[in-house]
Formats: structure tokens, sequence, C-alpha cells
């Protein structure tokens, strides 16, 4: 008895009854190719992120140095952050009222990102079709850690497809 519910890799048994147990252990089906899963929360990624594929993120997608690094309302105006790693870098000109990054704020930003995350030295054709996968290449890739400040980074390499 061979099963269905492993496509890629299916397997054998030697009794309806054991068939019948195996494909009970991933009882969600993918409506579009017959994929299993174990749990309900499994399906919606694999749907995504396989067949529908309404977003991609890419590091291609992020223009510029300064798209790296957000402002938190919450802090003080007085730092921008580093949507890699959460640094804070200081902003140590002003302007209006308003403390800014001076050309060689700039310049240690942009040292940052080359020399500890690696800016622009990925593919920047690769696509990633899941939010996750996008953040493991985050992490293994560009050193990035967990936290807000990785959030606004993936949701600035989002795009609509």
């Amino acid at each position: 008895y061979l099963c269905q519910c492993c496509p890629i890799k299916p397997k054998e048994f030697e009794t309806q009854a054991e068939l019948n147990a195996h494909e009970q252990e991933k009882p969600y089906e993918c409506a579009y190719c017959k994929n299993r899963f174990k749990n309900e929360n499994e399906v919606e990624p694999h749907l995504n992120g396989v067949h529908l594929r309404w977003y991609s993120w890419s590091c291609s997608a992020l223009p510029g140095y300064s798209d790296a690094f957000q402002n938190y309302p919450k802090k003080s105006n007085e730092t921008d952050t580093c949507g890699y790693c959460g640094e804070d870098f200081p902003r140590s000109g002003s302007g209006l009222g308003v403390p800014m990054a001076t050309d060689e704020d700039w310049e240690v930003r942009i040292r940052h990102l080359q020399e500890i995350h690696r800016f622009g030295e990925c593919n920047h054709d690769k696509k990633f079709w899941r939010r996750d996968h996008f953040g493991q290449h985050l992490k293994n890739s560009h050193f990035a850690t967990s936290g807000k400040w990785r959030e606004m980074l993936e949701n600035a390499c989002m795009r609509d497809e």
C-alpha cells in the first residue's frame, strides 16, 4: 500500500490499516497539490509560499542605506536604529530644533552595514516567498537579530506580487 499524502517521497505500508494510520497523522490537505500537514497552521504558509505568492521579500527591495535604519517615536529623536541588529546610532547634527544625522554619522552607519551586515553583497535577484525564510536569510547572511527593528526591516523589504 503506497501513500498518496507524501508526494515527494511516498511511503509504502504492508497493510491498509498502517496506511490509514499514516494518513491520519497529517489530516490537513492542500487544495492545490494534495500535500498533507500535521496541523492546520502549516497549510496557510504552504499556500502563500508555494501556490498563491501574493508577497515576496528581497534585499533588493531596500533601495538604499538610509532605508536600513528606523527612528522609533518612543525613543528620543536623537538616534536611528539599525534594522538588522537594533544598534542605535546617534545624530550629532542639528537642524530646526531636531537632531540630524551628519555626513560623518552616515559614514559610520554605512561602514556598519557593509562590514557587519554585508549590505549589498547577497544575490539581489533572489526572492523569498515566505517571510520566515527571508528572516532566516537575514539571520544567516546578514547577521540580523530578532526584534522590532528586524520586523520593520522585513516590512520594508516586502513587495506585492
